[in-house]
């Protein structure tokens, strides 16, 4: 008997062996089949360690290569809170040499997680006094800062970026694919104790850089800009203020200035209003700057010639209901007369002859109400009307000197170079071509649709020109005159719209535009000063000596001989 049951439960037992080798077969068939993959990753991630390696994003380079905006190699504090062995100390060591809050970073050592950043993009100070307190668990990475060497200059046309180095405005934004690059890795094996173990066999991918983004802008010229508009708003100590330089031949832009300004380097430090591209997000009715576009629609159509006579009412009229004023009482006067003097009077008279009709589709082909299409991010289209809404002759008036219209400092800068440029609509380009970061693969960077004729090169030329280089020897405009070089350009002073529609009396925009040398135009100039609070608010008193100073050092810059010297050696 006893025999027998000894039998039994060998049996039983030998049975349950059976059962728990098949269960446990059963498992790991299970683990090797099914599962494989998730414990692989498992196991990857306790006995591995993958490494970002950082992309360098690309430069932005003027049109001479000058780094206007580049990124450095900094260090940045990250730890693993699961290595770190006493947290308070840890806690208390590291926001002593950073100086960061110590309860908040104890919070942050609590979190359940193996990785957190303590402090990004350190200086060499921090480092090294993170380096000496040797702390278990806490570890530095190398990572990319942005930097713009030469502080505020250009800043609204760069933009910034964040602390990822991802644009947030400007070129930053508008090419930051293009900029950012693409980060790489590199596994590391670690042992039971979480330390490094070297492996020559390390499976590596490394990080492609960003590429370069080539502007038109010479920072030379931005430069002089800059400090022109800065002494203009010294002296009338405007809201804010506007300079756009721009090749007329071509539509690139050579400068583009804005007050008041920001270093991108802090951008944070700045109010929003400051960090604001004023050349392209802001639109203002351009008055007076208005009558040259609309003067050569007259002569396209063959309405006028520049030796008419019209009468000017001494400087008021009334005119289909509306009443104007002159600043000077002029009798009769010239076509070219009253766009060199500025009459209002004139100019409503001479629009008349128009129509809306032509005058709605002449103004049109210059895109008028649309964004030109800048490579930038915030351009608005500024405001034109379609003609179902235009007044009976109200309208045709209005439009005629400058009003029911409003215009952005490029948008604007660009419909007036059809003038010296020969009568070409060409858009504006701010940048020229991306270069890869390892220099071999360059793309020229072309706006679509980047021209068409919008009058014939006998307005522009024949006409216009001679008429618009009056202003500036015997009109509104003499205090753009330089002995140095021929400057053909006109003066604009409008009164700022309110809410309610109606024009204030006290708030105006003074604003000027130019090209030179007048025969062989190299460079076109527009400078806005929005309400200037010393008295003065015509565009001949505060934006025409700005321009004329502006083109005066650029031309020299650019080696430009100046008419003087050539008609001595004639």
């Amino acid at each position: 008997m006893p025999l027998k049951k000894h039998k039994f439960w060998t049996n039983i037992t030998g049975i349950l062996l059976i059962i728990a080798f098949l269960a446990l077969a059963v498992h790991l068939g299970r683990i090797q089949l099914t599962d494989h993959e998730k414990y692989s990753r498992l196991a990857r991630a306790q006995q591995c360690k993958k490494v970002e390696l950082p992309a360098r994003r690309g430069p932005i380079l003027d049109r001479n290569g000058l780094a206007l905006a580049e990124s450095l190699q900094v260090e940045s504090v990250y730890a693993d809170p699961s290595e770190i062995e006493d947290i308070s100390t840890a806690a208390s060591r590291l926001s002593k040499v950073l100086k960061l809050n110590p309860v908040k970073l104890i919070k942050l050592l609590h979190k359940d997680k193996r990785f957190v950043w303590i402090k990004r993009k350190i200086s060499d100070e921090e480092l090294n006094a993170v380096a000496g307190l040797s702390l278990k668990g806490v570890y530095v990475k190398h990572e990319y800062h942005r930097f713009y060497p030469n502080g505020s200059l250009g800043s609204h046309i760069l933009g910034f970026t964040n602390i990822d180095e991802r644009g947030l405005e400007g070129i930053e934004l508008a090419f930051d694919d293009v900029l950012s690059g693409e980060p790489g890795y590199k596994l590391i094996n670690r042992d039971a104790l979480q330390r490094q173990i070297i492996t020559p066999d390390a499976e590596i991918r490394l990080p492609r850089h960003g590429n370069k983004v080539v502007l038109t802008i010479d920072a030379n010229i931005q430069r002089l800009t800059e400090e022109e508009l800065e002494t203009a708003c010294e002296k009338w100590k405007p809201l804010s203020a506007t300079a756009v330089v721009m090749n007329p031949m071509n539509g690139e832009v050579l400068a583009m200035a804005n007050y008041p300004t920001y270093d991108p380097n802090h951008f944070k430090k700045y109010p929003p209003y400051a960090r604001r591209n004023l050349a392209i997000t802001d639109s203002y009715e351009p008055g007076s700057l208005m009558k040259p576009i609309v003067l050569s629609g007259i002569f396209e159509y063959g309405l006028a010639k520049p030796d008419d006579v019209v009468f000017c009412d001494n400087g008021v009229a009334v005119i289909e209901g509306r009443r104007l004023r002159d600043t000077h009482g002029y009798g009769n006067l010239t076509i070219s007369d009253i766009i060199a003097y500025s009459s209002n009077i004139g100019m409503a008279k001479v629009g008349l002859r128009m129509g809306n009709e032509k005058m709605y589709r002449y103004l049109k082909q210059f895109n008028f109400g649309e964004k030109t299409g800048i490579e930038l991010p915030g351009e608005i289209g500024g405001v034109f009307r379609p003609l179902k809404q235009w007044s009976r002759k109200y309208s045709l008036i209005s439009i005629s000197i400058g009003h029911e219209i409003a215009v952005t400092p490029l948008q604007f800068i660009n419909a007036f170079c059809c003038i010296p440029n020969g009568g070409q609509w060409v858009r504006p380009k701010i940048t020229m071509a991306t270069i890869s970061t390892d220099d071999k693969r360059k793309r020229e960077l072309q706006p679509v649709h980047d021209m068409k004729r919008v009058m014939s090169s006998d307005v522009a030329r024949a006409i216009m020109n001679p008429i618009l280089m009056k202003v500036v020897t015997d009109g509104t405009g003499e205090n753009a005159n330089l002995l140095e070089y021929e400057v053909a350009g006109k003066t604009g002073t409008s009164q700022k719209v309110q809410s309610d529609g109606s024009y204030a009396h006290d708030k105006h925009v003074g604003s000027f535009i130019a090209y030179a040398p007048a025969e062989r135009p190299r460079i076109c100039v527009l400078v806005m000063i929005n309400e200037p609070q010393k008295g003065a608010y015509y565009g001949g008193t505060v934006a025409a000596p700005v321009v004329r100073e502006v083109i005066l050092r650029s031309l020299i810059y650019l080696g430009e001989e100046p008419a003087r010297f050539k008609m001595a050696m004639q």
